[in-house]
C-alpha cells in the first residue's frame, strides 16, 4: 500500500460505541435471509449465479460480527460447507458513498475479469440503503489461509516452507499483472452501462475532492481525470491549499508544491497508468502454508494511479521507515525488504518494472505530503531528510517559508526580497533588494546554527520534538525548531549506538 494509507472518503473511523449501536439496529435473520436467497435465487443479481434450490439449506450468521475502520463482516455458513461473507458499511451513507461503492465493484468486477489475482468472488452487493437489510452491502466468498497482520512479525510462523520470498513472488507477480491493465489517464473507471463489454469502459472523475485528501466539509466537486502525474499531484496540492488558514499551514503547502515539482520520476510523469490497491498492508493479504498470496481484500477507494503509486508501489509494511506514524521500524531491515521486493518485481516483469519500483516510496511520500492533512507535517520531514540529509534543515526551510517574501508578500505588490533570520534576528527588517547588501547581513547575523551539522542525537531530540507536529496540531514550525533548540541547550553526553 501506500507509505500513508490514502483514505476511500473523507471521514474517520467510527467510535467502539457507534459500532456496537449500529450491530444492534441490523436484524440477523434478514441478514440470513438474504444470504439464502442469493444462493438459492438466480434473478437476484445478474452476478449471481443460479444455484439449485434445496429444502435443507440452511445458513448459520457468526455474531458478534468482525469490524473494520468502516465496515462490520459477519461470516455466513451454508449447511453444504460453503462459507461467505457479507460487509456492511456502518457510516452515514449517501449519494456521495454511494457513487464510491458503484464505481468500487465496478473496478473489483474488472479486475477479477482481467487478471488471477485472488479478489473474493462478489455474488450480490447493493450501494443503496433501498433493499431488504435496508444498508448496503457486499455478499462475497469468504477468503481462506491465514492473515498476513498474524504472520509477518512472527519468526516462528516463517519456518520450513513458509517463507518471506514466496509471499514476495506471489506477491510482486499479481501486482505486475495488475500492472498490465494499463490506462490513458488517472481517476476512477466507470462503464456506460451494466455490461462487462470492454468498449463501455471509461475513465471518469474522482466522484469529490474529499474522496482524496480526508476533508468531511469538502471540497466536493468531481476533479480529474488527470493526464500526468504533477497535474494530479498539484491538484491535491490546491485542494489543500484553502483549507490551510495560517502561515504555518501555508508553509506546508509551499514545501510540498516544491516536492511535487521536484521529487516524482519524470520518466512516469505520463500514461500508462494502473490501478493501486488503495490498503496495501497486511491485514489485506491472505497467505497460504507456504507464505504464498491466497487473498487481498479491502479494495474500497481503488482509483487509477500513477505506476509509482499504484500497482508499482512497495506494499506498505516494507516501508514503515518511511511512515512518521510507525516507531521502531529498523530501516536497514526496511532497505532489506524493498530489494527482496524489487528484486521479485524484476522476475516477475522479465526485467520490465522493477526500475518503476525500486523509488516508489519516494513518490509515495510526495502524493502524502500533498494530500494528507494530518501525516503531511511528519511526512515533509522524512522527504526533508531525504533531500536535505537533515530534520533541521527542513524545519529550517519550513520556518523561512513562513516569513519569506513567497507567501507573506500580497499578490498585488512588487515581489521582493524580505529577509529572515530567525526570531531573534532584529535585522529582518533591513531587507533591501540589492544582493551584496543582503549578503553582508547574511553573514552579521547567525543566529544559533543555522544550516549547521547536528549530531546523531541531536537529531533524534529533534525528531522526538517534532513528532506531534501535524498540520491539525498547535505546533508552528518555528515552535517545533525552538524545541529542538531547548533540546540542544539541555545537552548530555550521548551514549553508543
Amino acid at each position: 500500500m501506500p507509505t500513508i494509507p490514502r483514505s476511500s472518503g473523507a471521514h474517520s473511523a467510527a467510535s467502539s460505541d457507534t459500532i456496537a449501536d449500529f450491530t444492534k439496529s441490523l436484524d440477523v435473520n434478514v441478514i440470513k435471509n438474504l444470504a439464502l436467497a442469493v444462493r438459492t435465487k438466480s434473478g437476484l443479481h445478474p452476478s449471481t449465479p443460479p444455484v439449485s434450490p434445496s429444502p435443507v439449506l440452511s445458513c448459520a450468521v457468526n455474531t458478534p460480527p468482525e469490524n473494520g475502520a468502516y465496515n462490520v463482516v459477519y461470516h455466513l455458513h451454508f449447511s453444504d460447507g460453503v462459507s461467505w461473507v457479507i460487509r456492511i458499511p456502518y457510516e452515514e451513507w449517501g449519494p456521495l458513498k454511494s457513487s464510491c461503492m458503484r464505481l468500487d465493484i465496478i473496478a473489483m468486477q474488472y479486475i477479477s475479469s482481467h487478471t488471477t489475482i485472488p479478489i473474493p468472488r462478489l455474488h450480490a452487493y447493493s450501494y443503496t440503503t433501498d433493499n431488504a437489510l435496508g444498508h448496503p452491502y457486499m455478499i462475497m466468498d469468504e477468503v481462506q489461509g491465514t492473515c498476513l497482520y498474524d504472520a509477518w512479525k512472527d519468526p516462528s510462523w516463517w519456518t520450513g516452507e513458509r517463507r518471506k520470498e514466496n509471499l514476495f513472488q506471489s506477491l510482486a507477480g499479481y501486482m505486475t499483472q495488475l500492472a498490465g491493465l494499463e490506462f490513458d489517464k488517472i481517476g476512477r473507471l466507470d462503464r456506460s452501462d451494466d455490461s462487462q463489454a470492454e468498449a463501455s469502459h471509461f475513465v471518469a472523475p474522482f466522484p469529490s475532492g474529499s474522496e482524496l485528501v480526508g476533508q468531511a466539509d469538502g471540497p466536493h466537486e468531481e476533479l480529474g481525470p488527470f493526464d500526468s502525474t504533477r497535474a494530479y499531484l498539484m491538484s491535491l496540492v490546491d485542494l489543500r491549499r484553502p483549507l490551510e488558514k495560517d502561515a504555518r499551514g501555508k508553509a506546508w503547502c509551499a514545501l510540498a508544491q516544491m516536492f511535487v515539482d521536484a521529487l516524482p520520476d519524470a520518466r512516469y510523469d505520463s500514461a500508462p497508468f494502473t490501478f493501486d490497491h488503495p490498503d496495501f498492508n497486511t491485514q489485506n493479504i491472505f497467505v497460504d502454508d507456504t507464505g504464498r498470496v491466497v487473498g487481498m481484500i479491502d479494495w474500497d477507494g481503488v482509483s487509477i494511479q500513477p505506476r509509482q503509486i499504484g500497482a508499482m508501489c512497495y506494499p506498505t509494511f516494507v516501508t514503515l521507515d518511511w511512515n512518521p506514524g510507525t516507531h521502531g521500524a529498523d530501516p536497514e531491515e526496511m532497505h532489506q525488504y524493498r530489494q527482496m521486493y524489487a528484486e521479485a518485481v524484476r522476475i516477475a516483469s522479465d526485467g520490465k518494472l522493477d526500475a518503476v519500483v525500486r523509488t516508489s516510496h519516494v513518490a509515495e511520500c510526495v502524493c502524502a505530503s500533498a494530500s494528507s492533512g494530518f501525516e503531511a507535517g511528519m511526512v515533509l520531514i522524512r522527504l526533508g531528510e531525504y533531500v536535505f540529509g537533515s530534520a533541521t534543515v527542513t524545519l529550517d526551510v519550513l520556518e523561512g517559508l513562513e516569513h519569506g517574501s513567497w507567501l507573506t508578500i500580497p499578490a498585488d505588490e512588487i515581489a521582493r526580497v524580505k529577509l529572515w533570520h530567525g526570531p531573534d534576528d532584529d535585522a529582518s527588517s533591513k531587507a533591501t533588494d540589492n544582493l551584496e547588501d543582503n549578503v553582508k547581513a547574511e553573514k552579521a547575523v547567525k543566529v544559533n546554527g543555522w544550516v549547521r551539522r547536528i549530531s546523531g542525537w541531536v537529531r533524534r531530540k529533534v525528531l522526538n520534538a517534532v513528532r506531534s507536529w501535524t498540520p491539525t496540531a498547535t505546533k508552528s514550525a518555528g515552535e517545533a525548531r525552538e524545541a529542538g533548540r531547548e533540546a540542544t541547550s539541555q545537552r548530555v553526553e550521548p551514549t553508543s549506538g
